[in-house]
């Protein structure tokens, strides 16, 4: 079975339809969210909707933690802040219900997803550099075979052993005995890793192999719809360069 693996959507329709397209086109039978549905952009209910509908299952990202009161927003810069202060007024009743419903963390056979670092999935915390990723040493015979988080909008990969843990970015993931992953699966609606083309992963799990999909869309149209509402204009900026 393939299963997609979107994140950080920031409320990026088009981004959003463009992976939907790919994940119907190319018959894979499971998708999975790990959050960060809303913050940033101009269509929260639409990305809502849109997982609910076609999504097996979604997590509680931090931006969507915030709109619904269960993180403090003094955590975010002052035009994050607003855009979820906006975001709050503009989500339907049905939504934001649905957000505070959300789970942080899901695991299923040798797979574990997390919005954030799995050492602790509520604290929101990164996994971007091997420190970040030799925390979990700590935790190793609690994390799966394969960790998949998103929320750095990044898609480093790191292999840890129970003494160490490499950054295994530039290698295939394939199983290691004795070895775990986390892997970063990027960003749908917001890439920073200067490649502005939405993100995804798939994982399959006959193969036990994962691989970062790339996919152009509509990034004009996106843009054009964060100045019209009146968010911050960087919002809009940073998507072209993939930042």
């Amino acid at each position: 079975m393939r299963i997609a693996i979107i994140s950080d959507i920031h409320s990026n329709s088009e981004a959003l339809h463009a992976a939907g397209e790919y994940i119907r086109n190319e018959g894979i039978e499971r998708t999975i969210c790990l959050g960060d549905i809303v913050g940033y952009g101009a269509e929260p209910n639409e990305c809502c909707e849109w997982i609910r509908e076609n999504v097996d299952l979604a997590l509680l990202g931090n931006h969507d933690a915030a709109v619904i009161g269960v993180m403090d927003t003094d955590y975010y810069y002052d035009a994050a802040r607003e855009a979820l202060f906006w975001t709050r007024r503009n989500l339907s009743k049905e939504n934001f219900e649905w957000l505070y419903s959300l789970p942080y963390t899901y695991r299923s056979g040798n797979l574990g997803f997390f919005h954030s670092a799995p050492v602790i999935p509520s604290g929101f915390y990164y996994v971007v550099s091997t420190g970040d990723a030799e925390k979990h040493l700590g935790v190793l015979n609690r994390l799966d075979e394969f960790n998949f988080c998103g929320h750095s909008h990044l898609t480093n990969k790191f292999v840890l052993s129970p003494i160490t843990a490499e950054d295994a970015s530039e290698q295939d993931v394939e199983r290691r005995p004795g070895h775990k992953w986390i892997i970063n699966v990027g960003s749908v609606g917001q890439p920073r890793d200067r490649d502005n083309r939405a993100c995804l992963g798939v994982f399959d799990t006959e193969s036990n192999t994962f691989q970062h999909v790339r996919l152009e869309y509509d990034i004009a149209a996106t843009a054009s719809k964060i100045v019209d509402v009146g968010l911050n204009q960087k919002f809009a900026k940073r998507l072209f360069a993939g930042l």
